[in-house]
């Protein structure tokens, strides 16, 4: 999303059309991208802090890396229990409450 947001930031037409995007977007779904985006970049973080591929990430919470993948693209909708395990496995909290 982010760079989608980029490319579009490079012209006119794109920054319109990207505004009325984000104008006609609900809020609650913006909150939640922006969950889910934090939680993304903040995974990033602690992989490359412990010198982890998404593939090492992966074996150890018995996922696919198409879906470690997916978590680090900023978008998917994590459930509890995986963030749970993903802070076991790393162990350090992923969030706070």
């Amino acid at each position: 999303m982010l760079y989608l947001c980029s490319i579009m930031k490079q012209d006119t037409k794109g920054r319109e059309l990207l505004r009325q995007i984000v104008d006609e977007t609900p809020q609650g779904l913006k909150t939640q991208l922006r969950y889910s985006d934090t939680i993304a970049v903040k995974l990033d973080g602690m992989l490359k802090k412990r010198g982890m591929s998404q593939r090492d990430l992966a074996r150890s919470t018995k996922k696919t890396e198409a879906e470690v993948s997916r978590w680090l693209g900023g978008t998917h909708n994590f459930t509890l229990r995986t963030l749970a395990k993903i802070s076991i496995v790393l162990g350090e909290d992923l969030i706070q409450i």
